[in-house]
């Protein structure tokens, strides 16, 4: 019950958000900026196997050059990258690293930086007492999102990515960074319906593109777009 009410009141806000942004919006462009020094991506990183399965999308960067390439293709086309993870969550970050270390620097001249925010509920939490976790998560959140000034954020549908892509949505209304894109991939485990985070990120537009890994989902999803599994 306070689950669905939670939701009820995301979905109302973000509405009402969505109104004020028409109403301020301006005729200008909003296409996302490049510099020649490439772009700025931002990536959500969640526990288990969703950081498993966020190493094998970045990997998909990799392999999109030559194989001697590689590595300087994703250093030049995301030279700046800012990973967001939990507090508590070590494991993800030793992964992370070990995937920067090994399989992207190599000698090139990308750069990353970790950020970490509370998470919005934990195992076994109330769900009244989330809202609460829910809205420092939010907080620590914008502020991340306001020092780092992405071009583009990545996430793969944890918990830890609603509060992120509430904070881009939020810096749109207002002008701020409205160029960000939101780059939303379901889980390869989603095979039937897709996640609460991927069915807020697609039924109230806030990522510019859901990617799906089932053909079944590409159906029930229409607007969503149908990239394969990735491994």
């Amino acid at each position: 019950m306070t689950q669905n009410f939670g939701v009820f009141l995301i979905i109302i806000v973000v509405l009402f958000l969505r109104t004020v942004r028409v109403a301020l919006s301006s005729p200008s462009s909003q296409k996302l900026k490049r510099e020649s020094d490439g772009a700025k991506l931002l990536v959500v990183i969640g526990s288990g196997g969703h950081t498993a399965e966020m190493v094998h999308i970045l990997r998909s960067f990799l392999s999109d050059e030559k194989k001697t390439k590689k590595r300087d293709y994703f250093s030049n086309v995301f030279p700046k990258r800012e990973y967001i993870f939990a507090v508590s969550d070590t494991t993800s970050v030793a992964k992370i690293e070990r995937f920067e270390r090994e399989e992207v620097q190599g000698g090139t001249n990308g750069e990353y930086r970790n950020h970490f925010v509370p998470r919005a509920r934990e195992v076994g939490q109330s769900y009244f007492t989330s809202v609460f976790t829910t809205l420092l998560a939010f907080w620590h959140s914008w502020r991340v999102y306001w020092k780092t000034k992405p071009d583009a954020i990545l996430t793969n549908g944890p918990g830890t990515c609603v509060p992120v892509i509430l904070a881009c949505f939020l810096g749109k209304v207002f002008g701020y960074n409205s160029a960000c894109k939101v780059m939303y991939v379901e889980s390869v485990a989603r095979t039937r319906r897709m996640s609460l985070s991927g069915r807020l990120c697609y039924g109230l537009r806030l990522a510019d593109v859901v990617f799906v890994m089932w053909p079944e989902l590409k159906e029930k999803y229409p607007r969503s777009r149908y990239c394969g599994r990735i491994y």
